[in-house]
């Protein structure tokens, strides 16, 4: 991970501009659509959005959420799989993917995956299998007989506890209330929490117990300049907001 000093000065110095941030009480979302209430909180940091393979603010991982309504899983890291193919997502979606109503040529790829059940998606059955001796996380797929079709998609264990390592080490969780008026989104930032990841071997455990998922997102734009494109919201793994108390312990 990036050296940023002493995390305690970094937790602190986030700790005080969230500080001035509540204290604004309502602010105006500076975007639309999915995301816009993390994407407002890091622009009052004066942050810009970006998708880099490190954690949001000086080592801590930003993490924003409604209090009512919001979102029941927590993405912690983004990670493709490695496999047979160079594109592995892209066969996946040709694969197994499902054919959307309005762009009827193309095909979106919505599941989310664990290692305890059986995941029906478009046809098929699809599960994690947990494998220490390869060191690595399959994505298997069965047919509707839960007949083994391949377990081509894998994630090595290293690639995992890199990705743990400069990404979600430590954690701030950040709380907001939503409002309207006149049609226009505001956000008012309620509370704070930072968090330290327990470890590498916790986090592999609760994949292996379905308790952190694998989460594919590649859909179609539906509007704006890019509509009818196909795009890739990252293969993500994730949490239940009513879990983070079993991969990490409060800072």
């Amino acid at each position: 991970m990036e050296n940023f000093g002493n995390i305690n000065k970094c937790i602190n110095d986030l700790k005080l501009k969230f500080n001035t941030i509540n204290e604004r009480g309502w602010i105006k979302a500076s975007s639309h659509g999915n995301g816009n209430v993390g994407i407002t909180f890091e622009n009052e940091l004066g942050k810009e959005r970006e998708n880099l393979p490190i954690a949001d603010y000086k080592g801590i991982e930003i993490k924003t959420n409604l209090e009512e309504n919001g979102r029941k899983y927590i993405t912690l890291f983004s990670s493709n799989p490695d496999g047979k193919y160079i594109f592995q997502n892209k066969v996946l979606l040709e694969k197994y993917g499902n054919y959307d109503k309005e762009f009827i040529d193309k095909k979106n790829l919505f599941a989310r995956v664990n290692a305890k059940n059986y995941k029906y998606v478009n046809g098929y059955y699809m599960k994690l299998n947990v494998n220490y001796k390869q060191e690595r996380i399959y994505l298997e797929v069965y047919s509707k007989n839960f007949e083994l079709i391949e377990r081509d998609c894998f994630w090595d264990f290293d690639t995992i506890e890199k990705k743990l390592d400069t990404k979600i080490k430590y954690l701030a969780y950040i709380t907001a209330e939503r409002k309207y008026i006149n049609h226009i989104v505001y956000f008012k930032y309620t509370s704070i929490n930072f968090y330290e990841l327990k470890d590498y071997k916790t986090f592999i455990k609760l994949i292996e117990y379905g308790i952190i998922k694998i989460c594919f997102k590649i859909g179609i734009y539906k509007k704006g300049k890019k509509i009818g494109n196909i795009y890739d919201h990252g293969t993500g793994f994730e949490i239940e907001k009513k879990d983070i108390n079993k991969i990490y312990d409060s800072y």
